[in-house]
């Protein structure tokens, strides 16, 4: 299986910070995913725990005026990266993470290329997605890009 990457980005992607979240996602999701894990929804829709007091949603149902006092939503502009086909093999060449340990469901943030990104791990046939600062998507594409087409591991056939 080949490896496809697509650069997009996500219209309603935010980060919430604030006490009491908890209740917010339950009102918004009906759950609350576990500590670095993720929720997917429909239409690139999830929700990332990040801690007691911080989430990552991509969300179109939320709104500001949902939120209480102490809660507070900041808008993110993050590039998105979606990598499918053999992410893993491609991820093992520019990540000194080892994602033979990661499993579906859980929520990452690692250097990929020397940029820090964020990583929703995905079922096993599932497309990965990970998110960057804009300042560095174009690079990281590239970068991505390049070893995919370059990288006699992943084009040539030979085995690691």
């Amino acid at each position: 299986m080949s490896i496809q990457l697509q650069s997009s980005s996500l219209e309603h992607l935010t980060v919430l910070r604030g006490k009491n979240l908890s209740g917010l996602v339950q009102s918004l999701t009906g759950s609350v995913p576990a500590l670095f894990h993720y929720q997917k929804f429909e239409n690139r829709g999830f929700i990332a725990n990040l801690g007691s007091e911080e989430f990552l949603i991509n969300l179109a149902d939320f709104h500001r005026d949902q939120l209480e006092s102490d809660q507070y939503a900041f808008q993110r502009g993050d590039v998105v990266i979606s990598i499918s086909g053999q992410w893993r093999e491609l991820m093992s060449e520019v990540c000194i993470y080892d994602f033979r340990q990661a499993c579906p469901g859980e929520f990452l943030m690692v250097l990929v290329a020397g940029v820090s990104v964020w990583m929703l791990i995905p079922e096993a046939t599932e497309t990965l997605v990970m998110g960057c600062d804009p300042t560095y998507g174009h690079y990281l594409f590239k970068t991505l890009e390049h070893q995919k087409n370059t990288s006699p591991f992943l084009n040539h056939g030979v085995q690691k």
